[in-house]
């Protein structure tokens, strides 16, 4: 009887040897965009791969886009609605997600914005941080990078102004391309080819954004640009669908590009 059972006891405690080694090898994967669209066109079939290996995903957004309508003039009921479309997408990755609600068009760094950033990266304790180009055009994705760029190595300081714990992982930070991939060469890509079609239907919950595409004579909705921006890194990348990043390096805080999905 004993030795019938010693092969089922061993392997139970195999399996949980195994659970505990993939419980502690969860990563939180941190997203910090501007506006509540910029996940799913950038970084949203990395995050997606991510989740579906059982990582934790958290997405910051600096500002709620509360002037992304010509349709809506309340610029509150803007902020409410493109909120509520974020959390609906973010339920894709199964996504924790954070409003700084600065306002649209007009994020500045300063000290009250560091802090905010600094406690939202602080709050998702990253293993990894997706973020926007430095060389964006855009005001708003622009000043997003460098804010998250200038609060990285605040991340473990004891002294800083926050309202959270220091953290001191060595996150490894990679920004995704400016849009349309103007003057971008990536120097890493995600194969998005099997989440590509979830992402666009994530995509397309930000619903209030197809009038303002048509304001600027763009594709009809939000999954025709993921679908674009996809075949282009996949073409050079050699698959069906692709994201695209560059890795930010500063002192003690190289990128790990194993880390990537």
């Amino acid at each position: 009887m004993k030795s019938k059972m010693k092969p089922i006891v061993c392997l139970c405690a195999c399996v949980l040897s195994c659970i505990a080694v993939a419980a502690q090898e969860k990563l939180n994967i941190l997203c910090v965009c501007a506006h509540p669209d910029d996940a799913e066109l950038n970084c949203g079939g990395t995050l997606l791969k991510y989740h579906k290996q059982g990582h934790n995903i958290f997405i910051v957004l600096t500002t709620s886009g509360n002037t992304g309508s010509n349709e809506m003039t309340d610029v509150k009921e803007i902020e409410r609605v493109r909120e509520a479309e974020t959390l609906a997408s973010a339920k894709t990755y199964d996504a924790k997600v954070r409003f700084l609600r600065a306002d649209d068009e007009r994020l500045l760094d300063s000290n009250e914005m560091r802090t905010k950033v600094l406690d939202a990266m602080r709050w998702a304790n990253p293993d990894v941080i997706f973020t926007h180009s430095p060389t964006d055009e855009s005001p708003d994705h622009r000043m997003t990078s460098q804010l998250v760029r200038a609060m990285v190595l605040s991340l473990p300081g004891i002294n800083q102004q926050s309202s959270e714990k220091p953290c001191t992982k060595k996150v490894s930070v990679f920004t995704w391309s400016t849009p349309k991939g103007l003057g971008f060469i990536p120097e890493v890509y995600v194969d998005i080819s099997d989440e590509l079609e979830a992402v666009c239907a994530a995509a397309n919950l930000h619903e209030s954004q197809k009038a303002w595409l048509r304001l600027y004579k763009g594709p009809k909705d939000l999954s025709v640009a993921k679908r674009i921006a996809a075949a282009f890194w996949g073409f050079q990348y050699g698959c069906a669908a692709a994201e695209g990043f560059r890795a930010w390096r500063t002192s003690g805080y190289m990128p790990d590009f194993k880390i990537l999905p």
